[in-house]
């Protein structure tokens, strides 16, 4: 989770202050209701398997495989270590006579997007609730579509020779590189300026589009990093797949020259989609070598030789408009072929989104706090421990008679008891809690309006809140809705400094799109950051929340003093997370009352 700084700076809304019993009561429900990209190449051991898979054909029918059933409410099931399943030979799917083709407008989805639409238009011909049963986490999946313009006007190397010669360019090493794979040597060879590293005050070497033009001439590979970061388009689809997944989502745009290889065999440690948008590329897809962190590695590989990789699970041709999933620890090599140069956008999420990582938080934040409330986990270790215990001691022929064994004994069962005592201190909800403020944190911001959509007085085409001008004046009869739900994360909270039960709304409203994915999360960093007295204030949040992507009237706010329902949405305006429903006409500006600059509070923990 990255750092929180300083001091809570968002003001707590209050009105006239509630009774001490009115506030413990609400205090109480709030606890109730709170209940209800990698930097290093490391090799993993992974398990052998001794199940050989044979190649896919490119046109082999979809595997029908059955879904995972889940047995985790058998609380009372012995945990035990599977065996690790065989490489799963990957799928080719292609769409039948009449099915209808969805549609996707790039210079209009991003704000309120449809979950379910995403989903589809993504994976289609092939249902959502088909790809995450049978191809999720667990094979390969060509969906051979024969729909040249699937994917419209999202990205093209045209556009790319554009931004090249805009005023501001693209730099070498943050937006764009320049490779080329050896076939001798069967490495990659980086051809531009890498970027300087983070400590340093060196900018980036902008990229001349004379020396890319040359080095692309020359067979040189590019690769056009976070087009998000410049191209709407690129924005709006990244944006809608975040809060369509509920996760991070980057892009890295591959242009590769006729008949050239760009890169080295490699895996990866996110889910990869690639979109094919130009031209064509033979995909050969592997197992990794034995001795690698397989299924579902936590880390990206090395680079691999050819005579190394494990068996092959899909062998394709990807043609402009098809998709190619790789799940996490697939090798892949593509070469595009001799008809012209390829172009695709890979799209990819869940990097260190596995139950590990909500383990590992989830098991750190128990032992802190038991050891903080329980003196068993303080005591003192036996004296002379080191005598009894060690793998030098660990023997089948051990005497568990002896004084040493019968120490060794009892140190094992004290600390198989202090382990099993942890699950009590485990908060899951906080877990969660802390790691969607981190989603929040560094997903994108929401893109602009639609041009030609219809919007409110308060909308605006730039995603972040402008502060320096005043919020449109809230009436009761206003109807408002969020910018984008998806956008926001409400925590129920304690305020550091009063004790008192807070409701707290994290929103990305305001982050910088210019940042995505390129964030030093070891750093210090201001979130987007509202809080309001969970005692007055959460119920008329609570209706906000329930009502999704629809609005609500002002004045049906549930709060009895109407000044604190104006108050509440004039606040949550002028931060951005808030907008008036289309059509509406705002009265004059007014100035905010109770916030200072509230789309930059800044929280450092959770109470």
């Amino acid at each position: 989770m990255a750092k929180r700084k300083g001091k809570p700076q968002g003001i707590v809304v209050r009105s006239a202050p509630p009774a001490a019993a009115a506030l413990e009561a609400t205090a109480t429900a709030a606890s109730q209701d709170a209940g209800a990209g990698a930097t290093g190449r490391r090799k993993k051991k992974r398990r052998k398997s001794g199940v050989a898979v044979a190649s896919a054909a490119a046109d082999e029918a979809v595997d029908g495989g059955d879904a995972e059933s889940d047995d985790c409410d058998d609380a009372s099931a012995a945990l035990t270590a599977p065996a690790a399943p065989a490489a799963a030979a990957g799928g080719v799917v292609s769409p039948t006579a009449g099915l209808s083709l969805p549609a996707l407008d790039f210079k209009s989805i991003g704000r309120r997007a449809n979950a379910e639409d995403i989903m589809s238009w993504l994976l289609w011909p092939m249902s959502p609730a088909v790809f995450f049963a049978e191809y999720w986490e667990k094979k390969p999946l060509h969906l051979k579509r024969q729909q040249p313009g699937f994917y419209g006007d999202l990205f093209s190397k045209a556009e790319l020779d554009k931004y090249l010669r805009t005023d501001q360019g693209l730099s070498f090493g943050k937006l764009i590189n320049l490779v080329r794979f050896d076939s001798a040597n069967g490495r990659k060879v980086a051809l531009s300026p890498l970027r300087p590293p983070p400590e340093s005050a060196e900018p980036c070497q902008r990229a001349e589009p004379k020396e890319v033009d040359a080095a692309w001439a020359d067979g040189a590979s590019i690769q056009a990093m976070h087009p998000q970061q410049y191209h709407e388009a690129a924005w709006r689809l990244l944006s809608a797949l975040e809060g369509a997944f509920g996760a991070l989502f980057g892009a890295n745009a591959y242009l590769t020259p006729s008949g050239a290889q760009g890169l080295a065999p490699h895996f990866d440690d996110v889910e990869v989609f690639m979109l094919q948008l130009e031209g064509q590329k033979r995909w050969r897809l592997h197992a990794p070598p034995a001795g690698e962190e397989y299924p579902l590695p936590r880390d990206y590989s090395r680079d691999f030789t050819a005579d190394e990789l494990g068996e092959q699970l899909l062998d394709c041709v990807v043609q402009p408009g098809d998709l190619l999933y790789l799940p996490r620890g697939t090798v892949h090599t593509g070469v595009s072929t001799k008809e012209g140069f390829s172009h695709h956008l890979t799209v990819s999420t869940y990097q260190k989104m596995s139950w590990f990582q909500v383990m590992e938080k989830s098991l750190m934040g128990a032992l802190e706090k038991a050891a903080s409330s329980s003196p068993d986990f303080r005591t003192g270790v036996p004296m002379n421990y080191l005598r009894f215990m060690g793998t030098w001691n660990d023997t089948a022929d051990a005497n568990a008679e002896s004084e040493a064994g019968k120490q060794r004994g009892a140190f094992l069962r004290r600390f198989k008891n202090l382990l099993r005592s942890l699950e009590e201190f485990a908060d899951l909800d906080d877990v969660c809690d802390e790691l969607g403020v981190d989603f929040s944190a560094q997903r994108l911001p929401p893109p602009p309006v639609a041009p030609g959509a219809a919007t409110s007085a308060s909308s605006s085409d730039a995603a972040a809140p402008s502060t320096d001008e005043a919020a449109p004046a809230i009436t009761l009869d206003s109807h408002v809705r969020w910018v984008e739900p998806s956008a926001v994360r409400l925590v129920l909270s304690t305020d550091p400094e009063t004790s008192e039960a807070t409701a707290v709304v994290f929103h990305s409203c305001a982050n910088d799109r210019d940042l995505h994915m390129c964030k030093n999360t070891d750093e210090d960093e201001d979130i987007g950051c509202l809080r309001f007295e969970a005692a007055l204030f959460m119920p008329a949040l609570r209706a906000l929340h329930s009502a999704g992507s629809s609005s609500v009237r002002c004045g049906d706010l549930p709060l009895d003093d109407e000044d604190d329902r104006t108050a509440l949405c004039e606040n949550l305006l002028e931060a951005g997370v808030l907008e008036l429903a289309p059509g509406q006409h705002a009265a004059a500006p007014v100035a905010v009352r109770s916030m200072q600059n509230p789309s930059h509070a800044i929280h450092p923990k959770f109470g």
